[in-house]
C-alpha cells in the first residue's frame, strides 16, 4: 500500500480529519487510499513552517495542545486517507480557501505554484505502526502478514 510520511503534527492532523490538503512541491497522478506515516525526525514546529496560527486556536480546536507536539507518535503509520486530487495552487485557490476555512490555510504551505493533495475519508489508528518512513511516496509491506 502506498504510505507518505509527514511530519507532526500534520500527520495527526490530517488523519484524525482536521487538516484535508497536504501541501507539497511536487504533483502525484496517484489516486487512492494512502497511509499516513509519522516522521521520526524532531522539527522546530514554530519556524520555517507556514502556521498562521500564533495563539494555536486551530490546534486547540483539533484537539491539539500546541505545547504538546512533542508527545505525539513519531516514526509510525498513524491512520490512513483517501487522496481523491492533486490541486496546483493558485491565486484564486489561495485566496478562497483563506477566506472559506482559515484553518485550513493555516496548516499548510499555500505558495502559488505548490501543490494541494486533496484527502477523504481519514482514519486515526488507535494502535499505530512502527515503520521507517521514507522521502515520497513510498511502499508499504505489513510484514505480518506475508
Amino acid at each position: 500500500m502506498k504510505a507518505l510520511t509527514i511530519i507532526q503534527p500534520w500527520a495527526t492532523l490530517i488523519a484524525s480529519g482536521h487538516k484535508v490538503n497536504e501541501t507539497r512541491s511536487w504533483k502525484t497522478n496517484y489516486r487512492g487510499e494512502i497511509l499516513i506515516h509519522a516522521g521520526k525526525n524532531p522539527k522546530d514546529y514554530t519556524s520555517g513552517f507556514y502556521i498562521d496560527d500564533p495563539d494555536g486556536r486551530y490546534f486547540h480546536a483539533a484537539g491539539i495542545n500546541p505545547g504538546t507536539f512533542g508527545d505525539l507518535p513519531r516514526g509510525m503509520i498513524i491512520g490512513k486517507a483517501t487522496l481523491v486530487d492533486c490541486v496546483q495552487i493558485t491565486k484564486e485557490f489561495k485566496d478562497e480557501l483563506m477566506e472559506t476555512n482559515p484553518a485550513e490555510y493555516a496548516f499548510g504551505d499555500y505558495r502559488i505554484g505548490r501543490y494541494a493533495w486533496v484527502m477523504e475519508n481519514p482514519e486515526l489508528f488507535k494502535e499505530p505502526i512502527p515503520a521507517k518512513g521514507m522521502m515520497g511516496l513510498w511502499n508499504w509491506e505489513d510484514d505480518a502478514n506475508d
